[in-house]
């Protein structure tokens, strides 16, 4: 049995070639496996090399009759024979028989003749690195280089990382814990060795995303283990802040021994929920991952909730400490109010949860804007404003943005955002995006005017300092909440009052609200000592100066899209002056509304009088002046008669009657029709002519003209 030293395959008895390769194998009873070049002399392939041991010189034949041969080739006529240098190969295929002989026919470097099956070929496709080196080689492919660990990663992730970084770091240095009687003084995060370890862990999971991008998880680890991962690393600092929570809680209930949270608390929580959120880098495209996503749902709400029940727990431990300092009805009015203004805090969060758990789009903007606003409370505070309380003090009742910050974060998660973002408003509809914020201010200023209400009641009654303040503050209050009544009904006019109205509206509201909080901060109001709702009215004036005016300038302007679609808007103005704010001239406006300054242009330059046009052949008539009739000549009659002499007076001709003609014309321009409306006269005519069209009929109808109402009345009968 033989085999094709070539590919190996079985030749049959006494085949010269391989059907399967073409190789040349000879007819004698070789080797029965396939040999290699160096097994042996009687390989037809066995070519000489010059010097080398066992081998004819060169110019010596490798067999007897069978010629001179170069060094490396087979001697003059023989099988595999070609034209070739010293050294080099014959010029025949690789793997093919010379030419003439059987199996022979054109090709590429080791391919088989022209509709030749070539097995080596299918290995080589199938194995890169397989096949003989040089021309025809299949090269084994350039590993793909590993992206970078920061590519394709969205700027707000970024920002999101930096936020919860600093959030953490910063909290090291601010007060955790404050205790009183048998507990020790208030001392720094950064001190205490158990908050200090596990605020690191909570710093470094902010890495885990850059280091799985890296390649340092292994090609096993998805991107749903990493969310895992970074939310298990972050679990420790939340398990820590709800324990110290209890702690603070119960010892609300000991009268010599408590311990108040400081504002590390606040500032740390936040860092590590906004560490523990799942990256936009990290979330699946589409709703593979829904179910994932509803869960940091849960996580706002458990805020929420937990919010309430330490409110809960503080309006429980308020009597006690109360009873230390007011007695009898001042007493129990001042727990009511306290107890009020706590709950309002939280109804608050509860509202926007709720919302923002129904799928409200628009809400959870106002939900993260508050998270952002009170940080910038809490920071204020840091600084000494001491009309926000950011801290747990247990026992003490009253409006607190204390969770506020770690909600804001929860709602701005991305994953949040996956299940809010279908509601999310067009840019054109922004009064439907900013209604939430005027829900919510409503509410704000309704409450701050109860509070006012009550304030200056009681320094009527009690004869307490400050009764001036807190009748002017009642009469901001009042226009606050006007205004804030008013604005969706004044900003649905047109699609650019809802622009304009609104931004109005914010820097009014500031400006009251500025008013309010300087006046009760500076008047004996605040110094005096009697349980007033004096610390509630700061609080919310500092809410309603610092943070709603932004939320609704936010609402407006802060989407790339909406302030495109004002910028598309037609100005209410006059266009004819060619200039534009942005430098460039001015797009000319086309056929639509007059504008005022055009109805004062045309109403102090008189209208051209023009001539209708008279048929060919018979006498001109013109037009005579007011002054009086002309009479007309005689005339002749055909033949020669004189015809009967007739004197016409010829009526006072209308001055505006061309015009009048012209605008009941269906067949007049628009631009004409434009012009006309401007002229008190042409206006019915205009408003009766069935080609005007409805933006200038709408114009027409806010003039108020009894006559113009009557003909656009007659159109829709």
């Amino acid at each position: 049995m033989k085999f094709c030293p070539e590919c190996g395959k079985q030749q049959e008895p006494g085949a010269r070639f391989c059907a399967e390769c073409g190789y040349a194998v000879g007819t004698g009873s070789g080797a029965s496996a396939p040999r290699s070049p160096e097994s042996g002399p009687t390989e037809d392939r066995q070519f000489a090399a010059a010097g080398a041991p066992g081998q004819p010189p060169y110019g010596q034949p490798v067999r007897p009759g069978q010629g001179y041969a170069r060094p490396g080739q087979p001697p003059y006529g023989q099988p595999g024979q070609g034209y070739a240098q010293p050294g080099q190969p014959p010029y025949v295929q690789p793997g093919q028989p010379p030419y003439g002989q059987p199996g022979q026919g054109y090709g590429q470097p080791g391919q088989p003749p022209y509709g030749q099956p070539n097995p080596q070929q299918r290995q080589w496709q199938q194995y890169p690195g397989n096949g003989p080196r040089g021309y025809g080689q299949a090269q084994t492919p350039t590993p793909a280089r590993r992206p970078s660990a920061f590519a394709a990663i969205p700027a707000g992730d970024y920002v999101r990382d930096g936020l919860a970084v600093l959030a953490l770091f910063a909290s090291l240095f601010m007060t955790w814990t404050i205790g009183i009687g048998d507990y020790d003084g208030a001392t720094k995060a950064g001190a205490r060795v158990d908050v200090l370890l596990i605020t690191f862990l909570s710093i470094f999971s902010v890495g885990i995303t850059y280091l799985w991008r890296a390649g340092v998880f292994g090609p096993t680890v998805g991107y749903r283990r990493i969310q895992d991962i970074r939310l298990l690393a972050n679990v420790p600092y939340i398990l820590l802040v709800l324990v110290y929570f209890v702690l603070s809680m119960v010892s609300g209930f000991e009268e010599d021994s408590q311990r108040y949270l400081g504002s590390a608390v606040t500032f740390g929580l936040t860092g590590a929920l906004l560490a523990a959120q799942p990256r936009r880098a990290e979330i699946a495209p589409g709703d593979v991952d829904h179910a994932r996503h509803r869960r940091w749902l849960f996580v706002m709400l458990g805020i929420a909730g937990f919010a309430a029940f330490t409110t809960f727990v503080q309006i429980l431990q308020f009597p006690m400490r109360v009873q230390d300092y007011y007695t009898g009805a001042e007493g129990w009015m001042f727990l009511v109010l306290q107890s009020v203004a706590a709950l309002l805090a939280v109804a608050v969060l509860a509202l926007v949860a709720l919302k923002i758990f129904r799928g409200s789009e628009s809400w959870r903007f106002v939900g993260a804007a508050l998270g952002a606003g009170s940080a910038f409370l809490s920071v204020l505070a840091l600084m000494g404003a001491d009309s926000i309380a950011e801290g747990y003090f247990p026992g003490a009742a009253g409006f607190s943005l204390l969770f506020w910050m770690a909600f804001g974060a929860t709602a701005s998660a991305p994953s949040v955002a996956r299940t809010t973002e279908r509601t999310a408003a067009a840019p054109a509809d922004r009064l439907a995006a900013l209604r939430p914020v005027l829900v919510l201010t409503l509410i704000l200023v309704s409450a701050l005017t109860v509070f006012i209400v009550v304030g200056l009641v009681q320094t009527l009654v009690e004869d307490y300092d400050g009764a001036a303040a807190w009748g002017v503050g009642l009469v901001l209050a009042l226009l606050l909440a006007a205004a804030t009544a008013a604005v969706p009904k004044l900003a649905a006019r047109d699609a650019r009052s809802v622009f304009v109205t609104g931004s109005v509206y914010a820097g009014a509201v500031f400006i009251l609200s500025l008013i309010l909080l300087a006046l009760f901060r500076f008047s004996s109001a605040w110094r005096s000592s009697a349980p007033t709702p004096i610390d509630t009215v700061l609080s919310l004036a500092m809410l309603l100066t610092w943070v709603i005016p932004f939320v609704v300038l936010g609402v407006l302007w802060l989407d790339k899209a909406a302030r495109a679609h004002f910028t598309s808007l037609a100005s209410s103005g006059a266009s004819g002056s060619g200039f534009a704010f942005d430098g460039m001239p001015a797009r000319a406006q086309a056929p639509g509304i007059p504008t005022p300054g055009d109805l004062g242009a045309a109403q102090q330059q008189p209208f051209p009088q023009q001539v209708p046009a008279q048929p060919v052949g018979q006498p001109v008539q013109t037009l005579i002046p007011a002054q009086g009739p002309a009479p007309a000549e005689s005339q002749e009659a055909p033949g020669g008669e004189a015809s009967e002499d007739t004197v016409q007076h010829a009526p006072t001709a209308d001055p505006d009657a061309a015009l009048l003609a012209e605008a009941a014309d269906p067949a007049t321009a628009l631009v004409r029709l434009q012009e006309l409306a401007t002229h008190p006269r042409a206006r019915v005519a205009v408003a009766a002519n069935p080609s005007s069209y409805p933006a200038l009929l709408a114009w027409l109808g806010q003039l108020g003209d009894p006559a113009v109402n009557e003909a656009l009345g007659r159109r829709q009968s």
